[in-house]
């Protein structure tokens, strides 16, 4: 039997502040501060400590004496970008051989993504060197690359912006090849945030920066899932307690506890407005519904989560639903162009996106299915990321 899509539109609330965007300019490297184009976002700059310089200042020994001086840059940028990860809530760990200077190439991985860390001492003209290899070779080329602020007299440095493979991929054409093995490309290519960085190396593969940032296909059924079913229970499953470091999920309160038992700022009660906004268009919520939430601000993005299910009797076989609400953490905006989708195994069930104007700060999809079925849901970014989860499916257990 085919599920059927009761809805998936999004409906006006109270707006947000918007986040803000990192702007990079074209410049030259200099040791004195106003000199540099680049304005560094305190978020994202880390003072190191003097065991990270005196690690950057001893293993750039190593090298040639004409080479010390950028493989000092180098330990010292790549040093931060550890610290960086570190320091966050994201529970991100930098690997890479302490034992090796770094070099012009991949310096590390995270999460199985390759980083190519490039200090901004190398930057000429607007133009930022990175070696072919790192690009092309099948077995060594990066997945994304760092565009950091080394600030040595300081021993500061401050990572400004990305560039994703599948990005560069796209505009291979038009970049500038030197003879030496180097490709320059314009500093204004580094325009992904660092916040959304963060969103790449926990939620997305590795696979998903080297061609194309597509929409997963629909699941297969070897795949391991979330059993909504338990939800009905108070339980979690133990996927849904780990599906990465960042994006676990929480329970809900029923429904039909006393507003008053609930804090007034918190997920439940957020969720009880919006579907009292959701009841004239025919959303209709049984007191036996479960749920739970997700916050995908510890990756970056300020967006919330929530999924709601039940089972429905009346008719030949039973059913069950599942509701999606997806929307921004206190104090955030969604952004428009955000999609929400719902896939089976074969289609897709829902697919939403937020409209520039719409004055909408949510979005939602409602679907039905027997218990055999099973929904693999998607959120795919204004920028072409996209997050997306094991399939959803109900599966009572004997």
């Amino acid at each position: 039997m085919n599920p059927r899509i009761i809805a998936s539109i999004p409906f006006v609330s109270i707006p947000f502040v918007s986040i803000p965007s990192l702007s990079l300019h074209p410049m030259r490297h200099s040791t004195e501060l106003s000199d540099y184009a680049f304005e560094p976002l305190q978020p994202t700059t880390v003072v190191l400590p003097p065991a990270a310089v005196d690690w950057a200042v001893q293993i750039c020994q190593q090298v040639p004496p004409e080479q010390q001086w950028m493989t000092f840059l180098r330990a010292l940028a790549l040093r931060g970008v550890q610290q960086w990860l570190e320091d966050g809530a994201s529970g991100l760990t930098l690997t890479y051989d302490p034992a090796q200077p770094p070099g012009s190439e991949v310096q590390g991985t995270v999460n199985g993504f390759r980083l190519c860390i490039v200090p901004q001492g190398t930057l000429s003209d607007g133009q930022v060197p990175l070696p072919q290899r790192t690009l092309e070779n099948a077995h060594t080329f990066a997945h994304l690359y760092l565009l950091v602020e080394v600030r040595e007299e300081a021993d500061q440095v401050t990572i400004l912006g990305g560039l994703r493979r599948d990005r560069l991929l796209a505009q291979q054409d038009a970049l500038l090849r030197h003879p030496n093995g180097t490709s320059l490309i314009p500093v204004a290519c580094f325009d992904t945030a660092p916040e959304e960085i963060l969103l790449y190396l926990n939620c997305l593969s590795p696979a998903q920066l080297e061609t194309g940032g597509q929409l997963p296909q629909a699941a297969s059924p070897t795949q391991e899932a979330i059993n909504v079913w338990r939800w009905l229970g108070d339980r979690l499953d133990t996927l849904a307690n780990t599906v990465t470091s960042t994006l676990t999920w929480a329970l809900l309160p029923p429904l039909a506890m006393s507003p008053a038992l609930r804090s007034s700022h918190g997920p439940a009660e957020t969720l009880a407005t919006v579907l009292r906004q959701l009841e004239p268009a025919g959303v209709v919520i049984p007191p036996t519904a479960r749920g739970a939430y997700t916050d995908l601000q510890r990756a970056g993005v300020p967006l919330r989560l929530c999924a709601l299910t039940w089972t429905h009797l009346e008719g030949s076989q039973p059913e069950w639903c599942l509701l999606l609400v997806l929307g921004p953490t206190p104090g955030e905006q969604i952004l428009p162009g955000t999609r929400l989708v719902v896939r089976d195994a074969e289609t897709i069930l829902a697919d939403s996106t937020l409209s520039p104007g719409s004055g909408a700060n949510h979005l939602y999809a409602q679907v039905f299915g027997t218990w055999e079925e099973a929904f693999r849901v998607s959120v795919a970014l204004p920028d072409g990321a996209t997050l997306s989860w094991p399939p959803f499916v109900f599966h009572p257990e004997a």
